[in-house]
């Protein structure tokens, strides 16, 4: 199996098959969530990749040294365990499916299928032809290569690997670099190597960008839907998410998905929701560490905003500081009194 073979195991596996479960899962839940079928869905074939990095985080610090074959065993586990429980959540997955089969000849929304098709004929081009120059994605792969070669993460107060002579200065948490770590997995386990599925995530999430805004606007009419994902997609900036790679386009899906969903569970507050929202900010802070800024800032904003007393004011906390913590701002937590210091550190240029 050669790098592209390789590729197409790990989309497969990754965005579609995962992407799936993930999307099932959080579908099961919509009656507590009350929310509409294709943005969740959508988010949740966003948040697939995120659990697999979560997963290998964990792993990789409570088991070091186990072989590729395990962690991917153990990403597979858990993500059988989410298909088994999903319910009937794959009923309404396959529904919202059937429903966007009969719409696809919608006038309405030619727009977006045009535009998916660029984004896949800008993939088509970028990705065998583009190698893995760009500065902090270089970066953040190298790192990933490095747990690779370890299968292990530690605390330590300075990321210094001898063997190489890199540093690594990042101060985001490290579920972009262990997608690196991913695909270097399933190669090992069918014996190939190539980082083109960990380059392509730049594309995927610009895409799943593009097709959540697309989802909530057309909820108001089609023709917003189109001209709000214009207006996104249009400028020069949005460009570069799609021709340089970065984690950018990760981080700013899950930023609106945390946006979107603090919007519904302030109109409509909810265990549920406060439990997702609480989940998403989680894993925008594992992707980023704007993230976990953001996610105190969060923290805040429920606390004010929400009416009612102080216990009325924090009850929505109870919901969401577990996972938010389990989900992405526990790294930090860990990362400043055991490892680097995290935003308190002290760089040291090798």
């Amino acid at each position: 199996m050669g790098e592209w073979g390789l590729f197409w195991t790990a989309f497969g596996l990754t965005n579609v098959l995962f992407g799936a479960v993930t999307a099932a899962w959080l579908l099961r839940w919509q009656d507590r969530l009350s929310l509409p079928a294709v943005p969740l869905a959508i988010v949740g074939a966003g948040l697939a990749p995120f659990v697999v990095t979560l997963m290998l985080y964990y792993g990789m610090m409570l088991l070091p040294g186990t072989s590729a074959l395990a962690y991917v065993a153990l990403v597979t586990g858990v993500m059988l365990a989410l298909s088994l429980t999903a319910g009937e959540g794959w009923g309404r997955l396959a529904a919202m499916l059937r429903r966007i089969v009969r719409g696809a000849s919608d006038p309405a929304m030619w727009p977006f299928w045009l535009g998916s098709l660029a984004v896949v004929v800008i993939a088509v081009l970028l990705l065998p032809n583009k190698p893995l120059v760009d500065h902090d994605v270089l970066e953040y792969g190298v790192q990933g290569r490095v747990f690779l070669r370890d299968k292990a993460i530690h605390f330590v107060r300075h990321r210094f690997d001898p063997a190489t002579g890199f540093y690594y200065v990042g101060l985001h948490g490290f579920s972009f670099p262990l997608m690196f770590t991913w695909e270097g997995l399933i190669g090992e386990v069918v014996g190939s190597a190539g980082d083109a599925w960990s380059r392509s995530i730049t594309i995927w999430y610009a895409w799943l960008l593009i097709a959540l805004v697309w989802s909530v606007l057309r909820r108001a009419s089609p023709w917003l839907a189109a001209a709000g994902a214009l207006t996104m997609t249009l400028p020069l900036g949005f460009l570069f998410l799609l021709v340089v790679y970065h984690l950018d386009s990760y981080r700013i899906f899950l930023f609106s998905a945390v946006m979107a969903m603090l919007v519904a569970a302030f109109r409509s507050p909810s265990p549920a929701r406060w439990l997702l929202l609480g989940t998403l900010a989680g894993a925008h802070a594992f992707v980023h560490s704007l993230g976990a800024i953001l996610g105190g800032i969060l923290v805040l904003v429920v606390v004010l905003v929400s009416s009612g007393g102080i216990g009325d004011r924090l009850r929505p906390l109870l919901w969401m500081i577990g996972p938010l913590l389990l989900a992405g701002g526990l790294h930090y937590v860990l990362d400043t009194f055991l490892g680097t210091g995290w935003i308190f550190k002290d760089i040291i240029w090798f």
